[in-house]
């Protein structure tokens, strides 16, 4: 058995501070635990249930007021938490939508046939966005100048169109035509909420700025996707009411029906995915349980579009990004996530003849609207996939607006600045990220095979536990043809998570496995990993409040402590090549919130392939992020990164810089002096034999001077 990582030097003390429960939740205590539940999971590797497509790899952010300035788009900041959401292992997440896009394109100038368009701010974005492996959730959302104010004016729509097909042309130009196939181009972003920012939109012109969309593509290119309306702000939850103040989503479907595109006068105008904003209200199944209402409401009324694509792209918790609550923080929100997920899959998939099959027939893509940045003194409680530290500033940014809807109220979200507390000498100041538990959830999802197999989890000995308890399993298989010249190998992967909505009681249960597995006759050596996050493994935020106070300037020393949890633990266990029952840990104390993901994996022909796109972000003086790339990599089986430096030159001699094992493919090499970082850089994957893969091409960096 071997435990992946080093404990942290800090570790000891920081016992010392948390309560017994805590030390006697520890996996391999667990049999001593008292629980509320005893839960036997049954898994059988050989019986296939459903197809698993990975339809959560999406997030999203708005920029603040005024949405024409792109300092925030185009911050130092952001240039970081792109680079971590890109650098999530195996495409953890492919998608960010973003606000108010068209804010960024300037009018140069009106000639005799229409507005010249400068896009040198989006191109920034555009290239920061490719750089880092992610595609766009392009809402076609904005004014470019202010140029754009009425869609009922014969000129402005045709203008409209045009200045769709020049962005989509430009950047199929500049990036290739299967780049931008897979962005989502949408519409204007909850239209109902008449968020127009001094624009006017009848519903006329509403259809009007639609078949301007979608032509102004089609002559881009005809495979371009272009879906809406990315809908919310209805006062009345209920589906089934026909009161609801739903008219540019009721409008917009039936143009695309039976309406007149106002381009070729023909019957109909196409429309490639159906999005809509369903949020929980502090509950995870009412994410879903509003999802199959608005369905069947899509069903009855619009029939004819029943087999679209389903997008759930603001499918958050709970409203309100930027307001701070303890559970964001933590390992709960982690868990939170994947109860969601597994929700879906395992309600809306795997349950063969179940009447929800008639809704939501074509569910594509649940999306966390979670990629905004988050500000002092909520660096870990607000709604983010990390946490931002600005150090030694002694002021605060804006507040990013979300205009979400509450029962009907729509929120303007917060425009004011913040009050800034922070006092003292202005010293050098910078920005650096943590991770959160949920970021740390999403580099282990794409853990999960494509194929989901059978699972029973049986509560006490007496009753299948459902789909709505706080505890609940996903199990699933790869099992890709054999190919002696790759790392891709057979693969089955559990997941298991403890989560209470927020504010209930939350249950301990306690775990015991039993897992038939039939290894393919070209295995001959299986692993087994298991992974878990929970509130003192996999959550730096306890480690910064408890241990350090909930410092707003953490140290390089503490920064260095807290980088020891940014990884989910891990434990390393041989199993025999054989059919049957293959040998797990005894019971496990399955904490809530809490996630576990056992990963088995057979040995691949091959140790890991090369690590591609080396890239060195400057953070400040002494620190830089080195990211990477793993789009060469099959196996999905790596124990760790090694990242490597040298002083002296491209041929060495390197060192290994990352003192705790990372399965992310980015690490923050942070010093007290930048001849430390200045240097030359390789990254190489070790998988779970501790084979070493090809080391990536050298790169240098030095700083200017």
């Amino acid at each position: 058995m071997a435990t992946q990582g080093v404990l942290p030097d800090i570790w000891l003390s920081f016992i010392l501070v948390l309560t017994m429960t805590a030390l006697l939740s520890a996996p391999w205590l667990m049999a001593q635990v008292p629980t509320d539940t005893d839960l036997s999971i049954m898994v059988n590797s050989s019986d296939v249930r459903a197809d698993f497509h990975h339809f959560w790899k999406s997030t999203g952010f708005c920029p603040p007021q005024p949405h024409q300035d792109a300092s925030f788009d185009l911050s130092s900041d952001m240039v970081q938490n792109l680079a971590y959401i890109g650098a999530l292992p195996f495409n953890g997440i492919t998608q960010v939508r973003i606000h108010w896009l068209l804010d960024l394109v300037r009018v140069s100038r009106v000639s005799s046939v229409g507005p010249v368009y400068s896009f040198s701010l989006l191109d920034s974005l555009v290239k920061l966005m490719h750089e880092n492996g992610l595609a766009f959730g392009f809402e076609l959302m904005g004014s470019p100048s202010g140029i754009f104010s009425n869609f009922e004016n014969r000129t402005q729509v045709f203008w409209f169109r045009d200045l769709v097909t020049v962005l989509a042309t430009r950047y199929i130009h500049l990036y290739g035509l299967s780049y931008v196939q897979k962005w989502n181009f949408e519409t204007w972003n909850e239209p109902d909420c008449h968020d127009f920012d001094k624009m006017k939109f009848s519903v006329q012109g509403f259809l009007n700025y639609y078949d301007a969309c979608s032509e102004g593509l089609e002559a881009a290119h005809p495979s371009l996707v272009l879906g809406g309306p990315g809908d919310a702000c209805w006062p009345d939850p209920d589906w089934g009411k026909l009161t609801r103040s739903r008219v540019l989503f009721d409008a917009l479907l039936n143009h695309t029906i039976r309406g007149i595109n106002y381009f070729t006068g023909k019957k109909g105008v196409r429309i490639n995915f159906i999005s809509l904003h369903e949020k929980g209200d502090g509950q995870a199944l009412k994410i879903l349980e509003k999802e199959i209402s608005a369905s069947k409401y899509l069903n009855s009324k619009f029939p004819e579009l029943a087999d679209k694509p389903f997008y759930n792209d603001e499918a958050d918790l709970l409203v309100g990004w930027s307001r701070p609550l303890e559970w964001r923080a933590s390992a709960e929100y982690a868990a939170l996530v994947a109860k969601v997920i597994v929700q879906h899959q395992n309600i809306l998939s795997a349950r063969r003849g179940a009447s929800t099959k008639r809704y939501l027939r074509n569910y594509a893509l649940l999306s966390n609207d979670n990629a905004f940045l988050s500000y002092y003194p909520n660096q870990f409680t607000q709604r983010t996939l990390l946490a931002r530290f600005q150090i030694n500033k002694t002021s605060s940014e804006p507040t990013i607006t979300e205009s979400e809807s509450i029962h009907g109220v729509v929120r303007a979200g917060d425009d004011a600045k913040e009050k800034s507390t922070l006092t003292g000498p202005v010293k050098e100041s910078y920005v650096t990220f943590v991770r959160k538990s949920v970021y740390i959830l999403m580099g282990m999802l794409p853990l999960l095979g494509d194929k989901q197999i059978y699972v029973n989890v049986t509560a006490n000995a007496t009753h299948s536990l459902g789909n709505t308890s706080d505890f609940g399993v996903v199990g699933t298989v790869h099992d890709p043809p054999y190919r002696a010249n790759t790392s891709e190998s057979w693969q089955v992967t559990v997941l298991v998570y403890g989560s209470s909505d927020p504010g209930t009681r939350k249950h301990r249960a306690l775990g015991g496995v039993k897992w038939y597995i039939e290894p393919p006759k070209q295995v001959t050596d299986l692993k087994y990993m298991m992974y878990n996050i929970w509130k003192y493994w996999g959550d730096p935020y306890a480690m910064w409040k408890i241990a350090f106070n909930s410092t707003k300037y953490p140290t390089l020393d503490q920064m260095a402590q807290l980088r020891g949890f940014e990884n989910p633990q891990g434990v390393l266990i041989d199993v025999p090549v054989k059919q049957g029952f293959a040998p797990i840990l005894p019971p496990f104390a399955l904490q809530n919130p809490g996630i576990y993901i056992f990963h088995l994996c057979a040995k691949p022909p091959v140790a890991p392939e090369k690590v591609v796109n080396v890239r060195v972000i400057n953070i400040t003086a002494g620190q830089v992020l080195v990211v990477w790339s793993d789009e060469r990599i099959h196996t999905k089986c790596i124990f760790t990164y090694s990242v490597e430096w040298s002083a002296l030159g491209a041929n060495g001699p390197f060192k290994r810089l990352n003192k705790y094992n990372t399965i992310f493919n980015a690490y923050p090499h942070e010093t007290d002096s930048e001849d430390k970082v200045q240097g030359y850089y390789r990254v190489r994957a070790i998988d779970y034999w501790r084979r070493k893969g090809t080391v990536s091409d050298v790169v240098s960096y030095k700083t200017a001077g």
